[in-house]
């Protein structure tokens, strides 16, 4: 089993989120993509910059799916 990552970000005075975004990283275990889901959260929320955060009320939510490979074809996985 593998995990994806898929980050949302959203705002809070807009009242909305933009679409998802994935990754094509693929990690090993739960552990791994969360460590790097915050990364890139917190890269994500620098780039924007506090004017931006600020102004919009921006917050990133983002989680870690497990993903099948069956012969070569990843499927999403609900277990």
């Amino acid at each position: 089993m593998e995990y994806a990552l898929v980050l949302l970000i959203c705002s809070s005075v807009a009242g909305n989120c933009l679409p998802p975004i994935s990754y094509d990283d693929r990690y090993t275990d739960a552990y791994s993509c969360m460590i790097n889901g915050y990364q890139k959260s917190l890269n994500t929320t620098k780039d924007l910059g506090p004017d931006e955060v600020n102004l919009h009320g921006i917050y990133i939510k983002f989680g870690c799916t497990k993903i099948k490979i069956e012969k070569g074809i990843s499927t999403w996985s609900k277990d």
